[in-house]
């Protein structure tokens, strides 16, 4: 009863497995309705148990299909990748690779419709590995090779790297070990500054043993240190693998015995063999339990202790099916038996080709062919073999060069337009900071000429109330002083005399003149009324001054200081007509125009000829106060023709 529940369970087992994997679903025709919110949840629920590693792999599989079934009725892309994903995954696990490609190509079909270079790349880099356990090594480099590709122009240089880690590892089991160390420096481009130093470690690891194998040691040597450096504190090792750092100092111990110096390589295999970690790893034990076994026999071909490691070892690899492994010990015992018992030697290269075969590695086929061939005549059908997995042999490494060669020509092309792309961004940045420093130069300039400018203005100013000191000072001495002091004899001679009240009343007059001269007024509202009562002050008896168009002005538009320096100027120009001019008549219009204020001053006084003109400490007081606003100051004179004067400046 018991064995036939047994039966019944396998039976059930192996039937779903046959229905998650016999018909895609990208076949089916799909619902052109949309799932209710209940509908989803289920699905959603289906998804989650498919995760459940308790349960069976039929089961998770039944599971993540009913979940696809509704992803592709839902009509969400989102759900659909995740299907697929997720099926492919556990079909991979369950080793249904047939299958688990198949559904892969949907998943890239879907993303490629999308144009969704993620799950492109995804998509890809799963068909490699799918196809490389279903030793179709061609297609695998391929779809890694389109993995690869999508990275690189995804920008995503730790997928790139770990892309062509896996597809150095295929050009190194297919013996091409130059394309392999191509392949593999290219991989520590991407990777030697990122944080996946497993990744980084199995690139050098590849480099190494390519090198080996092309026995180059130094090089070999040097970049498996660099592998075993990569674990210098228990964190990295951990990150590198405790069982990768084995292997690492596995192929040390070969590289130093393909070196003669079988002392070493003994005593890195020795200390291995005792480490309790490698113990428990029967398929890592028996490494290097032949390789020590085959190194002493290298070191002395009658060590009879190395015969007894290498029957151990391939004895614990028949235990545990290790078809990769019964390959390298028979090799061994083939060259162990090669001088010494030619029949056991043949039986040994004999059982390397049956297993080479099971594990479809063409390389492993030729040496066990040639080892036939040496002990014993070739049958045609052997000889015809060999020249055929020669051949099928070169061409894949040959097509795999090709493939990788037209990708890495892309890349390098990408990568010169990214160069001149980040030439052309620093000379972009270098004009920026060029046209930067030129704003900051002239602007520094700017502001140098600015205070310059202002400097000279300060001192004009400066030597202008200096002046203006020098003539209050010179009339004070010319015109008052000695007024006083005449004024003064008189009263000394005759207190009495009436000519004494005539001067004191002239002396007033000129103490009055004076101060109106420098006396301040006011820049607001009633700028013009004190503009014109300073010009009408000038009016006597022999003096006409006529003042036209003075309100037509907008003196509110115009700034104080502007006012100040056209309330002097004009000043000027009177206090002259007075001193020098002895004018009946003076006009002086005011007049708007589209670019400032012009002012027109005219008198009808002795003027003076133009050869005979000489600049005046007023006139050029006049002349640099206008100046300072934006303006001009135009005189003509001519003897008997009285003088003219046009003052312009800008609102």
């Amino acid at each position: 009863m018991k064995l036939w529940r047994v039966d019944l369970f396998f039976i059930i087992t192996i039937a779903l497995l046959i229905l998650c994997s016999a018909k895609p679903i990208f076949g089916q025709t799909k619902v052109e309705t949309l799932l209710s919110s209940k509908q989803l949840e289920n699905i959603l629920q289906r998804y989650s148990l498919s995760n459940v590693d308790s349960l069976p792999l039929s089961m998770r599989l039944y599971h993540v299909s009913s979940f696809l079934e509704g992803a592709w009725l839902s009509k969400q892309d989102s759900l659909i990748y995740k299907g697929l994903m997720q099926k492919t995954w556990l079909l991979g696990k369950a080793k249904l690779y047939d299958s688990a490609i198949i559904y892969t190509h949907q998943l890239y079909d879907l993303a490629k419709q999308n144009r969704d270079t993620i799950y492109m790349a995804r998509a890809s880099n799963k068909l490699g590995i799918y196809y490389k356990k279903n030793n179709q090594l061609a297609n695998a480099f391929n779809y890694y090779n389109e993995a690869f590709r999508i990275s690189r122009i995804d920008k995503d240089t730790l997928k790139a790297g770990k892309i062509l880690l896996s597809m150095a590892n295929i050009q190194t089991f297919l013996g091409d070990y130059s394309g392999s160390k191509t392949t593999a420096v290219d991989g520590v481009k991407y990777l030697e500054h990122t944080s996946d130093i497993r990744s980084l470690a199995g690139l050098y690891h590849i480099i190494s043993v390519a090198n080996r194998q092309q026995k180059n040691y130094s090089e070999a040597l040097k970049y498996n240190g660099k592998a075993l450096a990569l674990a210098k504190d228990s964190v990295s090792v951990r990150a590198v693998g405790v069982n990768n750092i084995l292997i690492f100092k596995n192929t040390k111990a070969n590289i130093l015995a393909d070196q003669k110096n079988y002392k070493s390589a003994i005593s890195i295999f020795s200390e291995l063999v005792s480490n309790p970690i490698v113990q428990k790893d029967k398929k890592e034990y028996t490494r290097v339990l032949s390789n020590l076994g085959y190194v002493q026999w290298l070191e002395n071909k009658d060590n009879k202790n190395s015969e007894t490691l290498l029957l151990n070892a391939l004895d614990i690899r028949k235990k545990i099916n290790d078809i990769e492994g019964l390959v390298t010990s028979n090799i061994y015992l083939t060259k162990y038996y090669l001088d010494k018992n030619k029949t056991k030697a043949l039986q040994y290269a004999e059982t390397a080709y049956q297993n080479a075969k099971k594990w479809n590695s063409l390389t492993s086929i030729l040496k066990a062919l040639g080892y036939i061939f040496e002990l014993r005549e070739a049958t045609n059908k052997e000889a015809k073999e060999f020249k055929e997995i020669h051949i099928q042999l070169r061409e894949a490494n040959q097509s795999n060069r090709e493939i990788y060669a037209v990708t890495r020509y892309e890349n390098d092309k990408l990568t010169n337009e990214n160069l001149v792309l980040k030439a052309e961004t620093a000379r972009k940045e270098r004009q920026q900071v060029i046209y930067l420093f030129s704003t900051l130069f002239v602007f520094l300039i700017g502001v140098l000429v600015f205070y310059l400018y202002r400097q000279r203005l300060r001192r004009e100013k400066i030597r202008e109330v200096y002046n203006a000191e020098a003539r209050i000072s010179k009339k004070l001495h010319d015109e008052l002083a000695n007024d006083v002091y005449q004024v003064m004899i008189q009263m000394q001679n005759d207190q009495n005399d009436p000519e004494v009240l005539d001067k004191l009343e002239e002396i007033y007059h000129t103490t009055r003149d004076i101060s109106r001269e420098h006396n301040s007024f006011r820049t607001g509202e009633e700028y013009a009324t004190e503009l014109n009562g300073m010009l009408s002050s000038y009016s006597t008896n022999g003096t006409k001054i006529i003042i036209k168009d003075i309100d037509e002005i907008n003196w509110q538009a115009i700034n104080p200081e502007k006012k100040i320096i056209v309330h002097r100027t004009l000043q000027e120009l009177m206090v002259n007509m007075k001193k020098h001019s002895h004018a009946e008549l003076v006009a002086i219009t005011f007049k708007k125009t589209p670019k400032g204020v012009v002012i027109t001053y005219a008198d009808t006084g002795v003027g003076v000829a133009a050869e005979e003109i000489i600049y005046s400490n007023g006139l050029q007081n006049t002349e640099n106060r206008i100046k300072t606003i934006g303006g001009s100051f135009i005189f003509e004179s001519a003897k008997g023709k009285g003088f003219k004067a046009k003052i312009n400046f800008p609102n």
